[in-house]
């Protein structure tokens, strides 16, 4: 996941670097680097400050190889990838833990900022790539894509070729095609609508992403005999998003609603602070010693363990039940939420099983590089002690109800599939049982590949799910 949490002293590396973690998240924290660190940015530095800090934090350090020659990888990637493939095979890290920049981070995390289209796609059974929302304001706004728009071709500049012909190979994604995060990339996109397709070029430039939506962020539901139900779309843990959901939840408050629908079914996580926020704001029936979520760190790191309790706001909610829409993309800071709730509320989820992220990265900087290592620090579990759901949370919830993701739909609307499943278990307190396993690695079966990353990530890409 991408969590974070309250900033961490600095810690000495030898001859590498200096940590702070200035947000845990489920996946990240930011990271600082003021200590010493390398003359000189090389390969061999970068090895060898990945096999460092693995040896000391990592979570499940008792899968680490027994021995490494660092002579044996051509870079800190490939170094990273090999230490962590026994815990990836057992499901536990499956590249939750990578290198990216502080800058590229800090950027998304602190300010919701990205070099992008500003869209989110992900591929169907087929592995069609189909549009799944668009962010206000992006250059995907200003040429009319929509939600629901289905990518037939795409010109990288010597014409329209098939996405069919570009996806053949099995290995190359859609985010392949659309590009890496570099500011006045070009792309022309052929789009079918309706039976109609049409064409439009689109630039990559900054992209603010407004994590609560003014169009479909913070809506109320009708619900019969009741003052309606209260439905929120978070897009993804940052900093930016905790006045806009105070903002939320005091409108939900002033209206006494009691049933919520919380729509995470694209969100990757962030900050764990945003999570313990939302939290909260639905706690307003906990006590100051009732449970959120604890924090558990390997054996050598056992001190930094900790307990994280409700604390209500002025603007806090007692919910009757929630109904958190998921899918596979659901992940890490948005999972903590769903579990810490089950032991206090009849909770729900409603779409498809979660991705099963409950550990935490911390970051660690090599600023002789710009390297941020994310690495797997941490697990959380519930006040129930639930922590182990690396297959997803359908196995956790007292209720995990099937429904599609009606791309066709717009989010928010009450006819859009998961929806008008979450109000009639709202209604019934009855649905459809979903499926409790996910089918990883093959495009479009579901799990990470529904939501295809490129080779090369941005750290956008870490923590929003097919965004480009």
């Amino acid at each position: 996941m991408r969590l974070s949490r309250r900033r961490l002293p600095l810690h000495t590396l030898a001859g590498t670097a200096l940590l702070v973690v200035v947000a845990g998240c489920g996946g990240g924290g930011g990271g600082k680097d003021d200590g010493p660190s390398p003359s000189a940015c090389t390969e061999g530095a970068r090895k060898q400050f990945v096999l460092d800090v693995a040896r000391e934090w990592y979570l499940f350090d008792d899968l680490l190889p027994a021995t490494v020659n660092l002579a044996d990888f051509a870079d800190a990637e490939s170094l990273l990838d090999h230490i962590t493939a026994t815990a990836r095979a057992q499901g536990k890290d499956r590249h939750f833990s990578y290198l990216t920049t502080p800058a590229a981070e800090n950027s998304l995390l602190g300010e919701g900022q990205f070099i992008g289209f500003g869209l989110r796609t992900r591929t169907d059974p087929v592995n069609r790539p189909m549009i799944l929302e668009v962010f206000e304001g992006s250059p995907a706004s200003d040429a009319d894509i929509r939600r629901g728009d289905e990518i037939v071709a795409v010109d990288s500049g010597n014409g329209f070729v098939p996405v069919s012909q570009l996806l053949a190979d099995g290995t190359t994604t859609i985010s392949d095609v659309l590009g890496p995060a570099e500011t006045g990339l070009r792309r022309g996109l052929r789009l079918l609508r309706g039976g109609t397709t049409r064409e439009v070029s689109i630039v990559k430039r900054t992209v603010t992403i407004d994590p609560v939506s003014n169009v479909y962020g913070t809506l109320v539901l009708p619900q019969a005999g009741t003052p309606g139900v209260g439905y929120l779309n978070l897009r993804t843990y940052i900093a930016t998003a905790d006045a806009q959901l105070r903002d939320a939840f005091a409108r939900f408050r002033a209206l006494g609603i009691r049933d919520f629908i919380v729509d995470l079914r694209y969100n990757g996580g962030g900050l764990v602070s945003t999570s313990q926020l939302l939290n909260d704001l639905l706690g307003g029936g906990r006590a100051a010693s009732d449970v959120q979520f604890r924090m558990v760190h390997n054996t050598r790191k056992s001190q930094r363990d900790s307990t994280y309790y409700f604390g209500p706001t002025a603007q806090s909610v007692q919910p009757v039940r929630i109904a958190f829409l998921t899918t596979e993309g659901t992940a890490s800071a948005s999972e903590i939420n769903v579990n810490s709730m089950i032991p206090w509320v009849e909770t729900a989820i409603v779409g498809a099983n979660t991705l099963g992220k409950p550990v935490g990265q911390d970051a660690f900087d090599l600023s002789t590089c710009q390297d941020r290592l994310r690495l797997v620090t941490f697990k959380t579990v519930n006040a129930d002690g639930n922590g182990d759901y690396y297959g997803g949370l359908a196995g956790s919830v007292p209720f995990a109800c099937a429904a599609d993701d009606t791309v066709a739909e717009p989010l928010g609307s009450a006819s859009e599939a998961m929806v008008a499943t979450a109000l009639g278990w709202l209604n019934t307190g009855a649905c459809t049982p979903m499926a409790t396993t996910l089918a990883r690695g093959k495009p479009g079966a579901g799990g990470e590949s529904a939501y295809p990353m490129p080779r090369h990530p941005s750290a956008a890409q870490w923590w929003l799910p097919g965004v480009n």
